[in-house]
């Protein structure tokens, strides 16, 4: 397969999960994001927003999902915000929530590696969250088209999982080890595609049938390369002992491990 094929499979599949999404949110759901102030985000990353100076500043969000986030910087006082996502169902679910917070948001249907030149050099931010980068087959071309979408002196900030955690199964794969959690069972260099064909429910958990998708093991130097290559100075790195990606609880408990980190860069 080629990364377009990647590409397109992801796209399938997680249009199929945006329904199994919002089954498990619930209804509930809406009265929380149209409350005034409603923020998805943690207090690390919004310190971090706080300390590059967000608010007033236009901000994009390559995939961004179902918008919650950024709807939650337009709450806390970003200049306009565009958010991008390879998924028709999580775009139309973005516009839907957009609409019910009485926010004014823009959302795009578009992968990632395909943004308009309409949109280059529009943005102060380009905000990427945990659950992005490790289905984009391709870093280097990724990162091209983010610094295009930056303004001069404009700033990168990356709130992801910690790379590492690719080499340490999950509570319900074969290869956890209940005795042994800290069990390295896959290789950090892993250079094939991870497939899965169980379902991309990260939100109530369920198992179902679904079409296949496609990640991959991301190793920092992958990630930092392909920032500074595309003309990104780093000016900062920082991991943490706490897990954004609610699937490792039991590594959180003892802090021993980086279970996540935030990179701020800025286009030279």
């Amino acid at each position: 397969m080629d990364a377009e094929d990647y590409i397109n499979a992801n796209r399938k599949a997680w249009n199929e999960a945006a329904a199994v999404h919002s089954r498990a949110r619930g209804r509930e759901f809406l009265d929380k994001i149209k409350a005034p102030g409603y923020s998805a985000l943690d207090g690390t990353v919004t310190g971090k927003l706080r300390q590059i100076g967000f608010e007033g500043k236009a901000i994009v969000q390559p995939c961004c999902n179902n918008g919650r986030e950024c709807i939650s910087l337009r709450n806390m006082g970003s200049g306009p915000v565009t958010g991008f996502d390879i998924s028709d169902e999580a775009i139309a679910e973005a516009c839907e929530f957009n609409k019910i917070a009485g926010s004014d948001c823009e959302f795009v249907r578009s992968d990632v590696m395909d943004i308009g030149k309409q949109y280059f050099g529009k943005f102060d931010i380009v905000f990427i969250t945990i659950g992005a980068l490790t289905w984009l087959p391709d870093l280097p071309k990724f990162f091209k088209i983010v610094s295009s979408l930056l303004k001069p002196d404009g700033h990168l900030l990356i709130y992801e999982m910690h790379p590492f955690l690719y080499t340490i199964p999950c509570l319900d794969e074969p290869n956890f080890d209940a005795d042994n959690p800290y069990k390295i069972a896959y290789s950090y260099f892993k250079t094939d595609a991870w497939v899965t064909d169980n379902g991309l429910d990260y939100v109530g958990r369920s198992k179902y049938q679904s079409s296949p998708a496609y990640s991959f093991t991301q190793k920092m130097s992958d990630i930092i390369n392909a920032v500074v290559k595309n003309g990104l100075m780093i000016e900062e790195l920082n991991e943490y002992a706490h897990d954004i990606s609610e699937i490792y609880p039991f590594l959180e408990k003892e802090q021993k491990l980086p279970l996540s980190f935030i990179l701020i860069g800025k286009k030279n």
